[in-house]
């Protein structure tokens, strides 16, 4: 408990004393947020966020193998522990996000009371699903150990459990052993009344893989750090994210990959589609380590505006410390819709709304797709396919072969 008691007292104090972005490159581009005092918190209903877990159940055709709420948890499987922060002993030592990593990560090594512990045993192949839904503010940690030579595939779908204004924070870890190889898909469908905090680090050792998919579409406030390392010898990290904001959405989007060994691979795809007044900052940000021959990194940022009161800031950059034999690029692009593609599709005889919903679709649809998992990919196209169709989210839909071919029909 000493040992607790001392992690937590130094995030708490960490907390006070560190600015809101420590990387001098983007000191003038963060968005701020208002963090709650979590010891406040609103007892929500348990019986109406049972039949809002039904529901979500019901209209994704997903069976969860945990779903965790702030008031609610639940898990039959052995692989999966829930825990107190308290109770981590020796495991303290071994968290790869440290309080001093910036200042989120502080106030959620403080607050989180939970911490969801995820053990993939060695040579072992295993689906996880998760639904996280909050009632109030909630701040919890989630600990992945993929051991060697196993192969994990996680989809982990956030939804609100309430009406009233809550923030949900979580700060996930990932350790990827030699020859392993992990798939986290995160999708953000949240409503327009919670603030979104996600905070991530994996590492990947020696021919390890990280494929992370991140789906940000719901919230009216989401902030994003995720620091992904190819850590060892031929290892590889391959980052993709959807942002799809409307209204008066907000967004800060920070992803920072390193390639810290020889022969290592490391790529981010960004994907943006702002309407409303809806803003966007997008921080790329690769660093090659020094004796890393072979290694490659590639940072793109692309952005479609389709209100002239959205807003993006495309802000790649990268930072190069070994020369020989590197292959590394990075790139931004920010547009309105295509007038030539657009005139393209309205002159097959299709009205111009539906030729729009059409090309922004397609642009969605590649970012997508790099999701592996069938179920998972069929439920982010329902959710995107749901906004375009109705302008709304936060709302899960049922999912139909009809609604899932009729999104691939528009690409």
């Amino acid at each position: 408990m000493e040992n607790y008691n001392m992690f937590r007292s130094n995030a708490f104090k960490l907390y006070s004393e560190l600015p809101d972005e420590l990387n001098e490159l983007y000191t003038k581009y963060y968005l701020p947020v208002k963090l709650p005092n979590l010891t406040e918190k609103k007892q929500g209903s348990l019986e109406e966020l049972k039949k809002r877990i039904e529901y979500i159940e019901k209209t994704t055709m997903i069976k969860f193998d945990l779903i965790f709420s702030d008031i609610y948890q639940f898990s039959n499987l052995k692989s999966i522990q829930i825990k107190e922060m308290s109770n981590l002993g020796d495991e303290l030592d071994k968290k790869i996000f440290k309080s001093e990593d910036n200042k989120l990560a502080a106030f959620m090594n403080g607050t989180a009371e939970k911490v969801i512990v995820i053990k993939n045993e060695k040579d072992d192949k295993k689906e996880l699903n998760m639904l996280f839904i909050n009632c109030s503010d909630t701040a919890f940690q989630v600990l992945f150990d993929v051991s060697e030579n196993s192969k994990l595939n996680v989809s982990q779908i956030f939804a609100s459990g309430s009406n009233d204004s809550s923030i949900s924070s979580i700060l996930q870890e990932f350790k990827v052993g030699k020859n392993a190889k992990l798939e986290i898909n995160v999708i953000n469908n949240c409503n327009d009344k919670t603030t979104f905090l996600h905070l991530s680090k994996g590492e990947a050792e020696e021919n390890g893989e990280i494929t992370a998919n991140f789906v940000y579409n719901g919230g009216c406030f989401t902030k994003s750090i995720n620091y992904l390392d190819a850590k060892g010898e031929n290892s590889s990290v391959d980052a993709t994210e959807m942002i799809y904001g409307s209204m008066r959405q907000d967004f800060d989007i920070n992803t920072y990959l390193t390639n810290s060994k020889k022969h290592t691979k490391t790529h981010l795809e960004t994907g943006v589609v702002l309407d409303g007044e809806s803003r966007c900052i997008l921080k790329g940000y690769a660093k090659v380590e020094k004796w890393t021959k072979g290694a490659s990194s590639r940072v793109n940022e692309r952005g479609v505006i389709i209100s002239e009161k959205a807003h993006i800031d495309a802000l790649p950059d990268m930072s190069i410390d070994y020369s020989e034999d590197v292959s590394a690029t990075h790139s931004a692009a920010t547009s309105p819709i295509d007038k030539e593609a657009l005139f393209y599709i309205v002159s097959r005889g299709i009205d111009e709304k539906k030729a729009r919903k059409i090309f922004i679709s397609s642009f969605i649809n590649k970012y997508i797709s790099s999701i592996n998992n069938p179920k998972t990919k069929e439920v982010a196209s329902s959710i995107v396919l749901n906004r375009l169709e109705n302008e709304e989210y936060g709302i899960f839909k049922e999912i139909t072969p009809k609604d899932f071919w009729s999104a691939k029909e528009k690409v």
